[in-house]
């Protein structure tokens, strides 16, 4: 028995393990989150490498195709065009190749997506702990490799028509992550938006076309600012996305501040729409496979 007018102290164990207990849980969940991206890169990864190997081992050239097919291509084009607008061969061609390779890779993670969770059915029926994300981004990391590879050919003829590696062209790493991250949000759009209703392939398909000839690709820009349609370069992200690569690879300089400004503004928004569209079909895409 306690004395008389002695007092008992609190307990305050369990208050602090009810403190500690959200906390806990907070960190663990931040956890869990790291390990699902990890787990979707490692799985995006190895299915992406099985494409590649579907994709080039059963050709004579294999892999010389992703530099040998827009190489032709910007060669034929560029021959073409390049006395139609009355530009030398050797500042047309570098120019054209490169905005040949980095709209290959716009299409193939726009085309790409749009299948990726249809091509996914089984896996996506059959194991549902894989995170959804990791069948956009296996179509973006195949694609992103055949990018690199059209990028060695793109540096060789820079530097066959007089080129020079300058530490300029160290700018080009942050392009590349911009136009990476760019991939993943539209591929993971494009994959949502086809699975939910399949028309909108054809649509899609179109309105391809119609951007293509919208963005200064075949044509300098200066074309358009010169017709009045410099509206089609200014809400034209990919047009910001072809500036962040062009000037350092060609010209060995900083591109300018406000086209990173668009860039950064266009990712925020692709990947957030990314993000959201995601966290919406979670538990609805199984039911539209």
């Amino acid at each position: 028995m306690s004395e008389p007018g002695a007092t008992t102290a609190a307990p305050v164990a369990p208050a602090a393990g009810r403190a500690a207990g959200p906390a806990r849980g907070g960190v663990l969940a931040r956890l869990g989150q790291r390990q699902a991206h990890l787990h979707a890169f490692s799985i995006a990864w190895q299915l992406a490498r099985l494409d590649l190997l579907r994709r080039y081992t059963s050709t004579m050239l294999g892999m010389l195709w992703a530099i040998l097919s827009p190489l032709c291509m910007a060669a034929i084009i560029g021959t073409v065009f390049g006395k139609l607008f009355q530009v030398e061969l050797k500042t047309f061609l570098p120019y054209l190749f490169l905005n040949l390779t980095f709209w290959a890779f716009f299409v193939a993670c726009l085309d790409g997506g749009a299948i990726s969770f249809i091509a996914a059915e089984g896996y996506i029926k059959q194991i549902a702990r894989v995170p959804l994300l990791a069948y956009p981004l296996r179509m973006v990391m195949a694609a992103f490799v055949t990018l690199l590879l059209g990028l060695l050919a793109v540096v060789l003829v820079v530097v066959l028509f007089g080129g020079r590696p300058t530490p300029g062209w160290a700018w080009v790493l942050p392009g590349l992550a911009a136009w990476f991250f760019f991939g993943v949000a539209l591929a993971t759009i494009s994959g949502i938006a086809n699975t939910w209703m399949r028309d909108l392939s054809y649509i899609q398909t179109v309105a391809v076309q119609a951007l293509f000839y919208a963005t200064p690709i075949m044509f300098p820009s200066s074309l358009l600012v010169a017709h009045g349609l410099q509206p089609l370069l200014t809400w034209n992200p990919l047009y910001h996305l072809l500036i962040i690569v062009q000037v350092p690879l060609l010209f060995g300089n900083r591109p300018p501040v406000e086209h990173y400004v668009a860039v950064a503004l266009s990712l925020v928004l692709l990947l957030g729409l990314a993000f959201v569209g995601l966290r919406f079909v979670r538990r609805r895409l199984v039911f539209w496979l």
